[in-house]
């Protein structure tokens, strides 16, 4: 063996001088436990897992294929090889192992060269499987880490282009970390969400204004009011970021489930639960959960922070606002259930001192 530590393995059989020859078989190569009943063997299997199971099929009280199916019950345990040995002879006996879950059968009576190579192959199979299984995290891991780092340089460059600082993106992200951690905490039967989708909802909350990068710099960074037209023109950052998305997706075909969350939000933040907002007019349960997330966090931030038009409102002035619009600009139910979170915005909103003109002034 080349691993750093003796691999175990579990024996099950009501046959003592089976244990003994198990034991004796492989004690050079492995650390071998026995266990002479089921409820002996699961009883130890509460507080060890091993990295092979041989598993008698006879036994009195309970029998290997009722042992099996409650190790294959347990999140836990239901990765170790289980090889049965039995006396048994025929092919369904040995079918209903293998429906089970065990992954070899081998007949009694036992021999020394048999079960060295049954087990041997088996041991490096499963070392195999764990060697792919951590090589396989390292890389979703890598992949993860370097779309993080996609999501922050885009979102970097909306902020710098905007207002040069990322404070609006840092504080509408924890915002909606609040909101969704919330939701997948209370489980409403309205709002709910994986923890997937709640993830995906935050990492790219970050990108909701990445359309503005299209709008021109004479309207973007205009102070003071727009006019009518230019908010028009601003307006259109929703679908100027959509449509660029649109490009990645269709890159990315079927890898590309966060940037369907993100497409959401940046279509549909700026909608309104009475259907009076844009781009689309969406109302009600139309607009997804992640733009009315995206919403509430855009909002509450752009009133709580220093704008060229207006000064920094207090918590309470924020969500007095907020708490009028509630069945006009933002969807009700939410409000409601969020309200034991809200207090918490104000810590994120004191903590985070930048001032960042992100959200456009109205006409």
């Amino acid at each position: 063996m080349h691993s750093e530590r003796l691999q175990s393995i579990l024996a099950i059989d009501d046959d003592a001088t089976n244990l003994r020859m198990l034991q004796e078989i492989l004690k050079t190569s492995y650390k071998v436990y026995a266990a002479p009943s089921g409820p002996r063997a699961l009883a130890f299997l509460e507080r060890n897992q091993p990295d092979l199971i041989l598993l008698d099929v006879e036994m009195p009280g309970m029998d290997g294929y009722e042992v099996i199916r409650k190790i294959k019950e347990n999140p836990r345990l239901a990765q170790i090889p289980v090889l049965f040995l039995t006396a048994q002879v025929g092919r369904d006996k040995e079918e209903m192992a293998l429906h089970l879950g065990a992954v070899d059968y081998i007949l009694k009576p036992i021999t020394s060269g048999v079960v060295r190579a049954r087990v041997n192959l088996h041991i490096e199979l499963e070392n195999y499987r764990k060697r792919l299984e951590m090589l396989v995290e390292q890389k979703t891991e890598q992949l993860r880490n370097t779309q993080d780092s996609i999501l922050d340089i885009l979102a970097g460059v909306t902020a710098w282009r905007d207002s040069g600082t990322g404070g609006h993106i840092i504080r509408t992200t924890t915002f909606s970390r609040m909101v969704v951690d919330c939701l997948l905490e209370k489980q409403h039967p309205a709002y709910i969400i994986s923890p997937q989708y709640g993830e995906h909802i935050v990492k790219t909350s970050k990108l909701h204004d990445i359309g503005k990068v299209a709008v021109s710099d004479t309207i973007l960074l205009k102070p003071g009011r727009l006019t009518t037209e230019e908010f028009n023109e601003i307006k259109k950052h929703t679908t100027f970021g959509a449509h660029m998305i649109d490009d990645a997706i269709a890159d990315l075909g079927d890898d590309s489930s966060f940037l369907h969350v993100a497409r959401e939000i940046v279509i549909s933040h700026h909608e309104w639960w009475n259907g009076s907002g844009y781009p689309a007019a969406l109302a009600g349960p139309n607009i997804p959960i992640s733009g009315r997330i995206m919403a509430i966090s855009d909002i509450y931030d752009s009133l709580t922070s220093e704008r060229p038009y207006k000064g920094v409102m207090s918590h309470k002035e924020a969500m007095d606002i907020i708490y009028a619009e509630t069945g006009n600009h933002f969807d009700p139910l939410l409000i409601e259930l969020l309200s034991d979170t809200f207090p918490k915005f104000e810590e994120v909103a004191a903590s985070v001192h930048t001032e960042d003109p992100d959200e456009e002034p109205e006409s």
